[in-house]
């Protein structure tokens, strides 16, 4: 996707993004069929010729999006599950640090799920502290993984958020509300 077509897709996000009690609704939005369809280029348009090899994404969404990226790119996707759920496997436990909701979480994943010779690029619906997004990074790197960026569909999070973390976004949360 060129920049111009990004950024005619994101104006349409901000003028259909559905809002449930003036609140921005990911769940909505993947319920259109055309925005859908669009969401995995547009997700990875920044990155696309990054050589992008492996995609990671945290739940609860983030799987979802995960998917589509990953399909888009040509890269395999890796989950990270939020502790205490079923992950066959699992040997690697990173604590956020206090997300959108006040508190850490804690996640779990399995370091033999990348390598060396990964390219990773994270990917969720929403950014706000920054603090799943580097959970997803502290996995990749101690994977031994090289970490690209991060690409989301919601930017809530201050500057210095994104450029630590090389965070992309389709929209802001101050043009939807």
């Amino acid at each position: 996707m060129e920049k111009t077509e990004l950024a005619v897709f994101s104006n349409s996000l901000i003028q259909t993004f559905p809002m449930i009690n003036d609140h921005p609704d990911i769940a909505g939005l993947l319920r259109d069929p055309d925005i859908l369809q669009c969401l995995g280029q547009a997700l990875s348009a920044e990155h696309a010729n990054a050589d992008i090899t492996k995609v990671v994404a945290a739940e609860a969404r983030g799987p979802v999006l995960g998917a589509l990226v990953a399909k888009f790119l040509h890269a395999g996707l890796v989950l990270i599950r939020k502790g205490g759920r079923n992950h066959p496997g699992s040997d690697i436990r990173i604590t956020s640090g206090e997300t959108w909701a006040g508190h850490e979480v804690e996640f779990q994943s399995r370091s033999f799920d990348l390598d060396k010779n990964d390219r990773v690029l994270v990917v969720d619906d929403w950014v706000t502290t920054g603090n799943t997004i580097r959970a997803a990074k502290d996995f990749v790197i101690q994977s031994g993984a090289t970490y690209v960026g991060a690409s989301v569909i919601v930017n809530k999070a201050e500057a210095s958020t994104l450029d630590k973390l090389g965070i992309t976004w389709l929209v802001k949360f101050g043009d939807l509300v």
